[in-house]
């Protein structure tokens, strides 16, 4: 359901709705009286109707039914007009140039010029040189304040986290070897003194390569760098105060900010967003790859959620949860039938959503879905291959979903190592 403009706007055709709208959905052309939102392309923000200043803007649903013809104006407006950047030109030589064409939505945040904070003296020389220990707290924790820092010189997650697992190489041996010889005096030479420095260094080792587990995934864009056990209880504490501590520990930016295209004001932090992540929200990370009986189909996932005011206000965590997926072949072949050239893979996806109350399984998504282009509600992706299978498989792992399908028959006449679990196939 997409916003509509209606008779108000009439002769008025006041801009203030293109300049705010991030998806640039709101055009006229020469000898047009109004403007006109592409309902194809509205994601229903609803950025542009408290801009109007003659009120002519509006949900589909709300358009007052005097009035309600203008939502097919708006929709039959569309099916002729080109936008200026799309249409293609000829150069100098007379070769036709492909135009710009229009891409995924722009986000709804500022793109600062320079680190968006600094934290003050004598903090910043804290934050240097408590590394060691602030290393061994959670992972939220130390990102923020190494957003706060705004220069991994004076704090970097990652150089903490190290540092800090290198000394429980050292502290947990130690620890382990006093609660062995309770009540008893220490000998460093005795089998129970090696064993419990030999577990310390296991522990801390095994420890360090968890903390550590996302820079060894080829997947993870964002490595988050995790606490130490004893750390956790610490964050518990910690980070609320961390949060809540900001305006004091951190310096006021003097600096103006500049905007993307688009973009409209927003409070609080300002954040960029990782444009291959946003990508991966839309199901545009995909790849199509014919084998000699086979294709294989790999879809990314989203991993992340977006950094952006919306993610601040309604406290969403880091990762973004699993997708729930549905993968439909269109027609599978049948042996008595006469088969076609043709078939169509379809992978459609959503956020999780709880069977038995029908709400997303994080309620917290609930309230920024489908407000903000950075979160959509899935994704649909439909690949075309010349092929008259009967069955397909799917593989889901690290965020990717591989799907095998057959140029004829079955899978299990492939002869493939089998997959981890079957799709849901529909006709």
């Amino acid at each position: 359901m997409a916003y509509v403009i209606f008779e108000p706007c009439v002769d008025v055709m006041d801009t203030a709705c293109v300049v705010v709208c991030p998806v640039d959905c709101i055009h006229t052309s020469e000898g047009e009286k109004q403007l006109y939102i592409d309902p194809d392309v509205c994601i229903d923000c609803a950025a542009c109707e408290p801009e109007c200043p003659v009120e002519a803007i509006s949900i589909e649903s709300d358009v007052p039914a005097k009035w309600a013809s203008y939502i097919e104006i708006n929709r039959k407006f569309f099916e002729t007009f080109v936008k200026p950047e799309t249409e293609d030109s000829e150069d100098e030589a007379g070769k036709t140039k492909q135009g710009k064409q229009q891409g995924i939505p722009e986000e709804f945040v500022q793109i600062p010029e320079v680190p968006d904070t600094r934290l003050r003296a004598p903090f910043n020389a804290l934050a240097m040189l408590g590394q060691p220990i602030l290393g061994a707290f959670s992972a939220k924790f130390k990102t923020r304040l190494e957003e706060m820092a705004g220069n991994s010189r004076v704090f970097s997650a990652a150089v903490s986290t190290g540092i800090n697992s290198l000394i429980n190489l050292t502290l947990y041996p130690l620890i382990l070897f006093f609660i062995g010889f309770q009540g008893q005096t220490p000998d460093l030479f005795s089998s129970t003194g090696n064993l419990m420095i030999f577990l310390g260094i296991v522990i801390a080792i095994t420890e360090g390569i968890y903390r550590f587990k996302d820079e060894f995934s080829s997947t993870s864009e964002q490595p988050r760098y995790g606490a130490a056990f004893y750390g956790w209880i610490l964050s518990l504490v910690a980070t609320p105060l961390l949060i809540g501590a900001r305006s004091a520990l951190v310096t006021t930016r003097t600096s103006q900010r500049t905007t993307v295209p688009g973009a409209v004001a927003v409070d609080g932090a300002i954040y960029a967003d990782d444009i291959k992540e946003r990508y991966r929200r839309y199901g545009m990370i995909n790849q199509v790859s014919e084998m000699a009986n086979y294709y294989r189909i790999e879809v990314e996932f989203p991993r992340w959620v977006p950094h952006s005011s919306l993610k601040e206000a309604y406290d969403l965590p880091d990762r973004m949860p699993d997708y729930d997926y549905e993968v439909h072949l269109s027609s599978p072949y049948m042996t008595d039938a006469t088969p076609t050239s043709e078939t169509t893979v379809t992978v459609q996806t959503q956020l999780p959503v709880n069977p038995k109350t029908g709400q997303m399984e994080d309620p917290r998504f609930e309230n920024v879905v489908g407000r903000a282009s950075s979160f959509p509600n899935g994704f649909t992706n439909v690949f075309p291959i010349q092929a008259q299978p009967t069955d397909f498989r799917t593989h889901y792992r690290n965020r990717v979903l591989e799907i095998i399908v057959p140029k004829t028959g079955t899978y299990d006449q492939l002869g493939l190592e089998p997959l981890v679990h079957y799709a849901k196939l529909k006709g």
